[in-house]
């Protein structure tokens, strides 16, 4: 748990959210976050967030910059228990981001990019794709959440037995979220699976010309689409920019098929085996990655919002946990972002002497006709993506990266 309020947080850990990428440069900006000392009145509502990713992290920081006290929690103990490695794109959300954020906080925001020395400019910016023809922890998991008997608050129970009342909750616990479960019920709630598989592989080739090879791709990052996979390939982490080759780069690879779940060795054995090869330096990445590299495959789950008991305007979804999508245009993030603008928007109406039920049930309504429409096009996304035929048709290529739900 941690005490975004007028004391420093304890110790506590963080989601699987991450900036531009996830390494030990984004977690100590992720745990600068916790680490903060803020003082508020002692009369500012207790807002209680379950998960501490980009989405419940960015949320505290927004409701305490508006006079709001934020209690976050978490199960796992800390930023090292996610294992897995990504990037992800910020681009029409990132003004809203900047509302959100202290200025110290988005000072320190480049800690996080991949490459933090490139000068990013009208290319850089743009995202080429290549035809392939060519605090202190509470003990427990979140068990139970309710009103009071006079309905001004909510309890939270955790496994463990601990107890938490807060006047306001927002679930903010990613894809498989505990807190859309209790909302929403267990079946409604339930993610679906995707049919397509995702695979990433983090890679520090030591060799400068094997780098060069995909920044001359783009410095960025670089699709290739046009058979029965989407391919992708760009830089992850950037040490010395006169030296490539102590950078880290990534690929990824996605293809639909039987869900399987594999890391490393095996996971780069299965994607030799089991898959059809990619072009160029997309295949040549996946070939160069050195023995003791990170791999992961997984199955793409998504799930298209429905509305959910709020508990008379005193919780809601926000972020993966209330409308998890394909990765496709690295929409994700920016509507996690919009989520969190519009609910602190809403509480500051809200203290302001707007109607409580009224505008938070107002709230729900557009984050599920938004998160609904945006969790259908990534799955149309990703079905046009496997056929040169309908890649033409595709929102990446008609509005790029541009905002559509």
């Amino acid at each position: 748990m941690a005490d975004f309020s007028g004391k420093e947080s304890g110790d506590s850990g963080n989601g699987s959210g991450s900036g531009s990428r996830r390494s030990a440069d984004m977690a100590s900006v992720e745990l600068a976050l916790f680490s903060r000392l803020f003082i508020l009145s002692p009369d500012s509502p207790t807002i209680a967030i379950i998960g501490a990713g980009l989405t419940g992290l960015l949320a505290a920081h927004g409701l305490h910059k508006n006079g709001f006290k934020a209690v976050v929690f978490d199960k796992d103990p800390g930023p090292d228990v996610r294992e897995r490695d990504w990037t992800m794109l910020m681009h029409w959300a990132l003004p809203m981001l900047t509302e959100l954020l202290p200025e110290d906080i988005l000072a320190d925001l480049p800690q996080a990019f991949c490459n933090p020395h490139l000068d990013f400019n009208e290319d850089a910016e743009s995202l080429p794709c290549y035809n392939a023809l060519t605090g202190t922890s509470c003990s427990g998991a979140l068990s139970r959440m309710s009103k009071t008997e006079d309905g001004s608050a909510v309890v939270l129970e955790f496994e463990g037995g601990d107890k938490f009342e807060a006047e306001r909750v927002l679930g903010a616990d990613g894809v498989s979220s505990k807190a859309r479960e209790l909302l929403a019920g267990e079946e409604r709630a339930r993610v679906q699976r995707s049919g397509f598989l995702f695979a990433t592989g983090i890679t520090r080739y030591g060799d400068a010309d094997k780098t060069e090879a995909i920044m001359k791709l783009h410095p960025v990052a670089a699709l290739m689409m046009g058979t029965s996979s989407v391919g992708a390939v760009g830089t992850m982490a950037v040490d010395d920019p006169q030296d490539k080759s102590t950078w880290t780069t990534f690929w990824v690879k996605i293809w639909r098929g039987e869900s399987v779940h594999l890391r490393d060795q095996e996971a780069l054995n299965y994607i030799e085996r089991e898959t059809s090869a990619l072009s160029g330096v997309f295949q040549s990445a996946i070939d160069w990655t050195p023995e003791g590299s990170r791999v992961f495959i997984d199955e793409m789950k998504y799930w298209v919002p429905v509305p959910w008991d709020n508990l008379g305007g005193r919780a809601t979804l926000a972020g993966d946990a209330a409308h998890p999508m394909l990765i496709y245009r690295g929409q994700g993030l920016q509507h996690c972002i919009t989520d969190v603008r519009n609910y602190v928007d809403s509480l500051v109406r809200v203290r302001g002497g707007a109607d409580a039920a009224k505008v938070m049930q107002e709230l729900d309504d557009e984050v599920v006709a938004r998160g609904a429409k945006a969790v259908q096009q990534s799955l149309q996304e990703a079905e046009k993506s496997l056929d040169l035929e309908t890649i033409r048709k595709m929102l990446m290529v008609t509005q790029g990266h541009g905002r559509s739900a």
